[in-house]
């Protein structure tokens, strides 16, 4: 069984330093100095302003719910890869994919830059999908659920990214 989702994350950034930002990796190498357990690989294949962020992370026990350390074959691993395109009239698109390692995730949609009055917007759509008998369906809010906890972590990161490079 699998889940679709879709939710937004704001930015108080113009779509134009958004994407600046989201492709340059300085920004992602900020992003990722202070995680110990995580790796990091970018690259960019598709040439200027685009790229492709490869990243992996072992979470810390006590952040894993319990109906999902239950349901764990062996220690957790979290990937994700998210890939951004060109900036094209004010829309930039992009996708990600993820999975897990210790249970049985998989994960995958798009992403829409676009502007808004206020800044930028990210358009995120999307599916979950936890084959573990029983409780995959349970768990799959709870993916869903971290993802947006992730981005909103990283709208914080860019936010602050801007604010010590414009100090």
């Amino acid at each position: 069984m699998s889940r679709k989702f879709s939710f937004t994350v704001q930015y108080s950034v113009p779509v134009e330093d958004l994407h600046r930002a989201l492709t340059t990796d300085e920004m992602w190498q900020s992003r990722f100095e202070e995680a110990a357990t995580a790796t990091l690989e970018l690259t960019h294949p598709d040439g200027p302003g685009t790229i492709r962020i490869q990243m992996t992370e072992k979470p810390p026990a006590d952040q894993v719910p319990g109906i999902v350390r239950k349901a764990l074959k062996s220690e957790l691993m979290l990937e994700r890869t998210d890939t951004w395109g060109p900036l094209e009239d004010g829309v930039a698109k992009g996708g990600f994919t993820g999975r897990s390692g210790g249970i049985t995730t998989e994960m995958a949609g798009t992403f829409e830059l676009r502007p808004t009055a206020e800044g930028s917007v990210i358009e995120v759509t999307g599916r979950v999908d936890v084959k573990v008998p029983l409780v995959g369906g349970a768990i799959e809010p709870l993916v869903e659920n971290l993802l947006q906890k992730v981005l909103n972590s990283e709208r914080k990161s860019v936010e602050s990214w801007f604010a010590a490079q414009n100090a």
